[in-house]
Protein backbone atom coordinates (compact mmCIF):
# COMPACT_ATOMS: atom_id res chain seq x y z
CA UNK A 1 0.00 0.00 0.00
CA UNK A 2 2.99 2.48 -1.30
CA UNK A 3 0.16 4.85 -3.04
CA UNK A 4 -3.71 5.16 -2.87
CA UNK A 5 -5.87 7.75 -3.51
CA UNK A 6 -6.97 9.53 -0.55
CA UNK A 7 -10.87 8.03 -0.71
CA UNK A 8 -8.76 4.51 -0.35
CA UNK A 9 -6.79 5.65 2.55
CA UNK A 10 -10.13 7.31 3.63
CA UNK A 11 -11.40 4.07 3.89
CA UNK A 12 -8.67 1.96 5.25
CA UNK A 13 -8.06 4.53 7.70
CA UNK A 14 -11.80 4.31 9.45
CA UNK A 15 -11.94 0.51 9.23
CA UNK A 16 -8.11 0.81 11.20
CA UNK A 17 -9.79 2.87 13.62
CA UNK A 18 -13.16 0.84 14.52
CA UNK A 19 -10.80 -2.27 14.71
CA UNK A 20 -12.66 -3.54 11.74
CA UNK A 21 -9.29 -4.45 9.47
CA UNK A 22 -8.53 -8.14 9.25
CA UNK A 23 -5.23 -9.51 10.93
CA UNK A 24 -3.08 -9.23 7.72
CA UNK A 25 -4.35 -5.62 6.50
CA UNK A 26 -3.97 -4.48 10.00
CA UNK A 27 -0.48 -5.60 9.90
CA UNK A 28 -0.20 -4.36 6.37
CA UNK A 29 -1.89 -0.99 7.32
CA UNK A 30 0.37 -0.55 10.79
CA UNK A 31 3.39 -0.82 8.41
CA UNK A 32 2.01 1.91 6.11
CA UNK A 33 1.72 3.95 9.10
CA UNK A 34 5.38 3.78 10.26
CA UNK A 35 6.64 4.17 6.65
CA UNK A 36 5.41 7.72 7.44
CA UNK A 37 2.27 8.20 5.29
CA UNK A 38 0.58 11.55 6.68
CA UNK A 39 -2.81 11.54 5.04
CA UNK A 40 -3.53 8.05 6.60
CA UNK A 41 -2.43 9.45 10.05
CA UNK A 42 -4.16 12.60 10.12
CA UNK A 43 -7.48 10.31 8.76
CA UNK A 44 -6.70 7.65 11.78
CA UNK A 45 -6.60 10.68 14.23
CA UNK A 46 -10.29 12.27 13.00
CA UNK A 47 -11.58 8.95 12.94
CA UNK A 48 -10.45 7.94 16.44
CA UNK A 49 -11.77 11.17 17.60
CA UNK A 50 -15.35 10.29 16.30
CA UNK A 51 -15.01 6.41 17.64
CA UNK A 52 -14.10 7.14 21.08
CA UNK A 53 -17.31 8.67 21.25
CA UNK A 54 -19.71 6.20 19.79
CA UNK A 55 -19.82 4.46 22.95
CA UNK A 56 -21.47 7.28 24.79
CA UNK A 57 -23.61 7.93 21.50
CA UNK A 58 -26.08 5.13 22.48
CA UNK A 59 -28.88 5.41 25.11
CA UNK A 60 -28.64 3.53 28.37
CA UNK A 61 -30.78 0.06 28.04
CA UNK A 62 -31.90 -1.55 31.08
CA UNK A 63 -30.58 -5.49 30.79
CA UNK A 64 -33.02 -8.16 30.32
CA UNK A 65 -33.23 -10.25 33.37
CA UNK A 66 -32.91 -13.50 31.22
CA UNK A 67 -29.95 -11.62 29.46
CA UNK A 68 -28.29 -10.93 33.08
CA UNK A 69 -28.99 -14.75 33.87
CA UNK A 70 -27.07 -15.53 30.83
CA UNK A 71 -24.02 -13.65 31.24
CA UNK A 72 -23.87 -14.59 34.79
CA UNK A 73 -24.24 -18.56 34.05
CA UNK A 74 -21.66 -17.95 31.33
CA UNK A 75 -18.93 -16.79 34.35
CA UNK A 76 -19.75 -19.03 36.64
CA UNK A 77 -19.04 -21.64 34.00
CA UNK A 78 -16.11 -20.07 32.69
CA UNK A 79 -14.67 -19.65 36.25
CA UNK A 80 -15.34 -23.87 36.49
CA UNK A 81 -18.69 -23.59 38.92
CA UNK A 82 -20.51 -26.32 38.80
CA UNK A 83 -23.94 -24.66 39.26
CA UNK A 84 -24.84 -20.99 39.11
CA UNK A 85 -24.82 -19.45 42.15
CA UNK A 86 -27.15 -16.39 40.99
CA UNK A 87 -30.62 -17.48 39.11
CA UNK A 88 -32.79 -15.13 37.89
CA UNK A 89 -35.89 -15.42 36.00
CA UNK A 90 -39.26 -13.76 35.07
CA UNK A 91 -38.63 -11.11 37.72
CA UNK A 92 -37.37 -13.66 40.61
CA UNK A 93 -33.72 -13.43 41.89
CA UNK A 94 -32.25 -15.85 43.83
CA UNK A 95 -28.94 -15.65 45.57
CA UNK A 96 -27.81 -19.17 46.63
CA UNK A 97 -25.64 -20.30 49.66
CA UNK A 98 -21.66 -19.70 48.34
CA UNK A 99 -22.09 -16.80 46.00
CA UNK A 100 -19.61 -14.52 46.25
CA UNK A 101 -16.80 -13.04 48.81
CA UNK A 102 -16.64 -11.39 51.59
CA UNK A 103 -15.97 -7.77 51.58
CA UNK A 104 -14.17 -5.50 53.84
CA UNK A 105 -17.17 -2.84 54.72
CA UNK A 106 -14.27 -0.29 56.05
CA UNK A 107 -14.61 -0.79 59.46
CA UNK A 108 -12.28 -3.48 61.32
CA UNK A 109 -14.14 -6.50 61.70
CA UNK A 110 -17.13 -6.16 59.55
CA UNK A 111 -17.63 -7.28 56.20
CA UNK A 112 -20.42 -8.28 53.50
CA UNK A 113 -21.95 -10.04 50.88
CA UNK A 114 -23.64 -7.89 48.38
CA UNK A 115 -27.27 -9.68 47.88
CA UNK A 116 -28.92 -6.94 45.74
CA UNK A 117 -28.21 -3.38 44.26
CA UNK A 118 -31.00 -1.36 43.45
CA UNK A 119 -28.47 1.72 41.61
CA UNK A 120 -32.01 3.38 40.85
CA UNK A 121 -33.22 4.03 44.13
CA UNK A 122 -30.01 3.49 45.15
CA UNK A 123 -30.94 0.77 48.14
CA UNK A 124 -29.05 -2.18 48.90
CA UNK A 125 -29.15 -5.53 50.47
CA UNK A 126 -26.68 -6.99 52.09
CA UNK A 127 -25.27 -9.78 54.25
CA UNK A 128 -23.63 -8.39 56.93
CA UNK A 129 -21.18 -10.65 59.24
CA UNK A 130 -19.35 -8.69 62.26
CA UNK A 131 -16.02 -10.70 64.34
CA UNK A 132 -16.68 -10.30 67.83
CA UNK A 133 -15.92 -7.48 69.33
CA UNK A 134 -16.27 -5.61 66.18
CA UNK A 135 -18.27 -2.10 66.70
CA UNK A 136 -20.09 -0.81 63.35
CA UNK A 137 -19.73 3.26 62.78
CA UNK A 138 -22.67 4.97 64.08
CA UNK A 139 -24.60 6.08 60.75
CA UNK A 140 -27.45 8.24 59.89
CA UNK A 141 -30.46 6.70 57.96
CA UNK A 142 -31.28 8.25 53.93
CA UNK A 143 -33.89 5.87 53.96
CA UNK A 144 -35.53 3.04 55.65
CA UNK A 145 -33.62 0.38 56.97
CA UNK A 146 -33.96 -2.86 57.78
CA UNK A 147 -32.06 -5.87 60.05
CA UNK A 148 -32.86 -9.23 60.73
CA UNK A 149 -30.15 -11.16 62.79
CA UNK A 150 -29.63 -14.63 61.98
CA UNK A 151 -27.01 -15.60 64.46
CA UNK A 152 -25.51 -14.22 67.21
CA UNK A 153 -25.54 -11.10 69.39
CA UNK A 154 -25.77 -7.32 67.73
CA UNK A 155 -26.26 -4.14 70.16
CA UNK A 156 -27.91 -1.31 68.46
CA UNK A 157 -29.18 2.10 70.46
CA UNK A 158 -28.94 0.47 73.48
CA UNK A 159 -30.68 -2.70 72.48
CA UNK A 160 -29.32 -6.16 72.40
CA UNK A 161 -30.77 -8.33 69.50
CA UNK A 162 -30.33 -11.90 69.12
CA UNK A 163 -30.81 -14.62 66.36
CA UNK A 164 -34.59 -13.86 64.89
CA UNK A 165 -35.04 -9.97 66.10
CA UNK A 166 -35.62 -7.35 63.27
CA UNK A 167 -35.05 -3.81 63.69
CA UNK A 168 -36.60 -1.14 61.49
CA UNK A 169 -35.06 2.41 61.55
CA UNK A 170 -37.06 5.05 59.83
CA UNK A 171 -35.80 8.00 57.57
CA UNK A 172 -33.93 10.67 59.55
CA UNK A 173 -33.16 8.12 62.35
CA UNK A 174 -29.52 7.56 63.74
CA UNK A 175 -27.88 4.01 64.75
CA UNK A 176 -25.28 4.47 67.35
CA UNK A 177 -23.16 2.05 69.90
CA UNK A 178 -23.88 -0.78 66.97
CA UNK A 179 -21.32 -3.47 67.86
CA UNK A 180 -21.24 -7.18 68.78
CA UNK A 181 -19.42 -8.82 71.57
CA UNK A 182 -19.59 -12.62 70.25
CA UNK A 183 -20.01 -11.91 66.50
CA UNK A 184 -23.26 -12.34 64.38
CA UNK A 185 -24.88 -12.39 61.09
CA UNK A 186 -27.34 -10.53 59.51
CA UNK A 187 -29.50 -9.35 56.74
CA UNK A 188 -29.50 -5.61 55.69
CA UNK A 189 -31.47 -3.36 53.53
CA UNK A 190 -30.86 -0.07 53.88
CA UNK A 191 -29.85 3.35 51.56
CA UNK A 192 -26.18 3.34 49.81
CA UNK A 193 -27.03 7.25 50.95
CA UNK A 194 -26.40 6.53 54.69
CA UNK A 195 -24.25 9.24 56.66
CA UNK A 196 -21.47 7.93 58.66
CA UNK A 197 -20.88 10.41 61.55
CA UNK A 198 -18.42 11.02 63.95
CA UNK A 199 -20.04 9.80 66.89
CA UNK A 200 -20.09 6.30 68.86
Amino acid sequence: MSSHSLERGQERAALYALGALGADEHREFESHLRDGCEICAAEVRAFRAVTGELGLAARAQATSPELRARVIDRLQQAAGATEPRVVEKHGLRFVLAGYGEWQSSGAPGCSFKLLNDDAGRQYRTQLIRMDPGAVYPAHRHADVEEIYLLEGDLLVSGVVMHAGDYCRAELGSVHVGVRSDNGCLFIATFSARNERLAIE
